[in-house]
């Protein structure tokens, strides 16, 4: 019998190597999507003192996952009601002043935390936060706001959560707030053409955005550092009919009179 051919064997290792190497990139990719923030909700009598009337809701994710989410209604019991998910270095807890902003002008709020955020349990992946996104959406439903009041609004992140969040769930208008095309397109500043390989969460707005039946409104700042304003008229320009605003000067971080120009907008496009 003839020696053993050590073909099969470098090939296997060579298979096990590319394995590895990729589950490593997808864990520094998500590291990247997902550097979370610990910041928790106040409790409930700490809440009640900064923002009177507002409420803490506990639901759980399709899978088991518990979450906390809180709630901030306008004063007309008839106003719509925005879920909002939030960016990815940020949590609930810290959109409060946000919500509290909208809430006073007409737009009620429940702020929708993620697992792995302020302190949940759970890490974070795109079909992860999907679940997370249907639990908040039916948390809202169940307190008693009916679809026809419902905003789904994202940031960011969040963009693309919402955007998902308006395929799977009846509501009145969608909302982005600096959304990206994909997060692979996010990723090709970092990967180049690899990005396809190494992201492992697609979160695809453009792919889906054709498909949401519902009124899309996109808000997206001129000088926006981390997700270039091209992406936001890329969406736009995708569909006839998406209400595109252009905000100039507002950066991702630091964007000037945002609660004013979303509560215009919704009430621009409720009936």
């Amino acid at each position: 019998m003839g020696p053993v051919s050590r073909k099969p064997v470098i090939a296997l290792a060579l298979v096990l190597g590319a394995v590895l190497m990729l589950g490593f990139l997808h864990r520094f990719a998500r590291s990247m999507i997902y550097p979370g923030s610990p910041v928790p909700l106040p409790r409930t009598e700490d809440l009640a003192r900064r923002l009177p009337g507002a409420r803490l809701i506990d639901y759980r994710s399709s899978d088991g996952i518990a979450l906390r989410g809180a709630l901030v209604l306008a004063t007309d019991p008839s106003a719509p009601v925005a879920v909002y998910f939030h960016g990815n270095a940020e949590s609930a807890a810290q959109n409060l002043p946000f919500a509290a902003d909208l809430a006073r002008r007409g737009v009620g709020v429940f702020l929708a935390e993620y697992r792995g955020y302020a302190g949940l349990e759970g890490s974070p992946t795109e079909d992860g936060l999907y679940a997370d996104g249907e639990a908040a959406v039916d948390a809202v439903l169940t307190v008693g706001v009916p679809p026809e009041r419902i905003v789904l609004m994202g940031r960011s992140l969040g963009s693309g959560v919402a955007t998902e969040l308006a395929l799977r769930k009846p509501c009145a208008l969608l909302v982005l707030i600096s959304p990206y095309t994909s997060m692979v397109d996010m990723g090709r500043t970092l990967a180049g053409p690899a990005a396809p390989l190494a992201v492992p969460d697609r979160y695809d707005n453009l792919a889906k955005i054709a498909r949401v039946r519902c009124p899309v409104v996109i808000l997206h700042g001129t000088r926006d550092e981390v997700i270039p304003v091209i992406m936001g008229r890329t969406l736009a320009a995708a569909v006839p009919g998406i209400a595109f605003v252009e905000v100039p000067d507002a950066s991702h971080n630091d964007f000037p009179g945002l609660e004013e120009v979303v509560a215009r907008e919704i009430a621009r496009a409720s009936p």
